[in-house]
């Protein structure tokens, strides 16, 4: 992606903005505006982007600080929800005052749309100002009544969460660069105050803490399984690519209309039910798995129809060994889609199997793909094509992701 549509970009402090200007000369870094000169010593820095940036790259190699002296500085970074802001935060004790230093922002930063960088990098000098307590120091003031601490008002939990992998890392602040503070084991059990994009605030130690939500089996406080989940229905194929075809019948119709069916059944009972397409259109699968990410999903369905010789017939669900973690999770969900489709269905059963179908091998989230029957066999066909079994279909995948949400993590 070129600089002018990458860096259609904002450097600012949080009562300060400025513009880059896009330079062509040769130098590698483009220098923004005039030194900035009384900075607070615990301003933040906010980098705006025109789109969403790839979170892998936004890191102390291509966002850092320097003082004069030649020091490094390694900030901590927080990526925005919509992925277009970045903000650089303050040392922990702020900076030096009277000191200059120099933000610098490399041409590594990707965007989320590809891997092409920006044609440069920028940077920004600054100075931080005077200490205050040096041109004012404080009057003595008698020392007041001591006063009772008011007691805290108490946090309304909005889910709890049982962990569903071996170890889960718990966080100072929503994000992968938030201080270690311990860790949780498979199979514990939180209370959730509130979530931030993937990470769920959590207390440990009585201390505000959080944990991210993908390796959690989540429940709405007081809801019913399903209530609240952010679950994706992926319908396979579309547009140019039709998918498996036989008498007639087109695979990426019948996914589609099964997954559109599966997402009405879900939203009635409370789930937010999220689909990758919702008309006759291609999406990639990378750009499949991306999109389950970008909406924050808590479990992902993929719909999809089978062909091969006409004896062929019968269900049968994928999941992924591939994945770092939930593959415990996957597999459960997978049998409890599968078990539903042969029993609500009446498919003939070709089991629970291990896969590395991309969109299920690269989803973090418990995840599996779906083989609804084989559209070159006329038995199935004659199903796949019903109206009523399109009904019963839908309703099986939404018994089994009730069934998974169910059950407990043992």
């Amino acid at each position: 992606m070129t600089a002018r549509m990458i860096v259609g970009t904002l450097l600012s402090f949080v009562m300060l903005l400025f513009v880059p200007v896009v330079a062509h000369a040769a130098e590698d870094w483009v220098e923004l505006q005039d030194e900035k000169a009384d900075v607070e010593t615990d301003k933040e820095w906010t980098i705006k982007f025109n789109t969403s940036i790839e979170s892998d790259s936004v890191n102390n190699e291509n966002i850092y600080i320097r003082s004069l002296d030649g020091e490094q500085l390694s900030p901590s970074l927080s990526l925005s929800e919509d992925g277009k802001t970045i903000t650089v935060e303050a040392p922990k004790d702020g900076y030096e005052p009277e000191q200059k230093y120099m933000l610098f922002v490399t041409k590594e930063i990707t965007s989320q749309a590809g891997s092409k960088q920006m044609e440069k990098g920028y940077k920004q000098a600054f100075t931080i100002t005077k200490d205050a307590k040096e041109e004012a120091p404080e009057e003595p003031v008698e020392d007041p009544a001591p006063q009772p601490e008011p007691e805290p008002e108490p946090k309304e939990v909005v889910s709890t969460g049982t962990v569903t992998s071996d170890v889960l890392n718990i966080r100072s602040k929503p994000s992968a660069d938030g201080e270690k503070l311990g860790q949780l084991r498979y199979g514990d059990k939180v209370e959730i105050y509130s979530f931030t994009d993937f990470w769920a605030e959590i207390e440990y130690n009585g201390e505000t803490a959080y944990v991210h939500k993908t390796y959690m089996k989540l429940r709405v406080k007081g809801g019913t399984a399903v209530e609240g989940q952010r679950i994706v229905v992926d319908a396979g194929h579309g547009d140019h690519d039709p998918g498996a075809q036989g008498g007639g019948a087109q695979e990426k119709e019948i996914n589609l209309d099964v997954a559109q069916r599966v997402a009405e059944n879900l939203k009635e009972l409370g789930a937010t039910p999220i689909l990758v397409r919702d008309n006759d259109r291609f999406v990639t699968l990378k750009g499949r798995v991306e999109y389950a990410k970008e909406v924050k999903g808590d479990l992902f369905v993929s719909v999809h129809t089978n062909a091969a010789s006409p004896a062929a017939k019968g269900a049968e669900t994928f999941y992924s060994e591939n994945k770092y973690s939930n593959v415990r999770e996957g597999r459960l969900l997978a049998t409890t889609i599968q078990d539903q489709l042969v029993n609500t269905v009446g498919m003939a059963d070709r089991g629970v199997k291990a896969s590395d179908f991309y969109v299920i091998r690269h989803n973090t989230l418990p995840s599996v793909l779906v083989e609804l029957g084989f559209v070159t066999n006329s038995g199935d066909r004659e199903k796949l094509t019903s109206d009523h079994y399109r009904d019963l279909y839908a309703q099986a995948i939404t018994n089994g992701i009730v069934n998974y949400y169910e059950k407990d993590v043992d």
